[in-house]
């Protein structure tokens, strides 16, 4: 605080301390006592205001969050003022009672959404809904948290025109307030891994038992490291909420369909290599069923195998 300042204020408590000591052995009349009384709120709102200032600066380095809560403190100042104001020339209780509930009305009303988000913060704290480094979604937006402030959550996105949970590049500012009637979908927490599957698709004339065989194999090897500590945290997960045993296994499935022999295998990854190991899987598989001639795969295309004959007629 610059000594300018701390002189100005210095001033003004000893101009209305003098003031209202002059007063208080003269006969006076009631409406300079709330002159004096209101000269008194406007100097202690000013010293707080240039405190809250000071100690903003020194706390937050952020820029853009500074600003916001300077403007934030400053209007509750300013409302908590305008009452202690009130208070002091309205001398009607029941007329200042009706005076503080509309002021009370005005301030949820104007800050309904700073105090949302101010509320959605504590909760996040207090709850653990989530934390920087998790990843979550809400909605449409997924991404990594990066910072919780008082006001908004960071993300690094992912999705959007990027496949495989990967990053996009851009960040996401959500106000704190969606976690009051949002859901929240969080990709790491208290289980780091998440159940991912492939698809193949093989020709009815193909061997699929040994298309089965050979590709859970593949998908055992690849997916092996995952699976001893998706299983620890299944243990750990299960004494803090009610859950079935789960195996985290690699997973073959068959279907049959019109066209072809669905194989599905499924399997536990870290969501943040789910594409990386994707893409290992499909190599390392078509590399096997290249070598394979009793193995082949389908595709979803037609045949057009004639037109009906037209006839003109004149």
């Amino acid at each position: 605080m610059s000594v300018s300042r701390w002189a100005i204020g210095g001033f003004l408590i000893l101009l209305t301390g003098s003031v209202a000591y002059f007063n208080f052995f003269i006969n006076y009349n009631p409406t300079l006592v709330h002159v004096l009384y209101s000269l008194v709120i406007l100097l202690a709102a000013y010293i707080v205001n240039i405190i809250s200032d000071n100690f903003i600066k020194k706390q937050v380095s952020d820029a853009k969050e500074s600003y916001t809560l300077k403007k934030l403190i400053s209007i509750l100042i300013s409302f908590i003022s305008l009452g202690a104001l009130l208070a002091v020339w309205i001398e009607q209780t029941t007329t200042l009672v009706m005076a503080y509930g509309i002021l009370s009305a005005g301030v949820a009303i104007a800050l309904q959404d700073v105090l949302k988000n101010i509320a959605g913060a504590i909760i996040i704290a207090f709850t653990g809904e989530f934390k920087p480094g998790d990843r979550i979604q809400v909605e449409k937006e997924a991404g990594d948290v990066l910072d919780i402030n008082i006001f908004y959550t960071t993300l690094m996105e992912i999705q959007e025109w990027v496949d495989g949970d990967q990053y996009t590049g851009r960040f996401i500012q959500i106000p704190n307030g969606f976690i009051l009637n949002k859901t929240v979908k969080n990709y790491t927490k208290d289980f780091s891994f998440i159940w991912d599957e492939i698809y193949l698709m093989l020709t009815y004339d193909s061997n699929w038992k040994k298309a089965m065989e050979i590709a859970t194999k593949i998908v055992h090897e690849t997916a092996n490291p995952f699976e001893a500590s998706a299983k620890d945290e299944l243990v750990k997960l299960g004494g803090k909420y009610f859950i079935e045993a789960s195996d985290v296994e690699e997973k073959a499935y068959l279907r049959m369909t019109d066209n072809w022999i669905d194989l599905r295998f499924r399997y536990v990854v870290d969501p943040r290599k789910r594409r990386f190991i994707k893409n290992m899987l499909h190599q390392r598989i078509l590399e096997a069923f290249d070598q394979e001639e009793d193995i082949k795969i389908a595709s979803a295309t037609f045949e057009i195998v004639g037109f009906p004959k037209v006839r003109m007629e004149k």
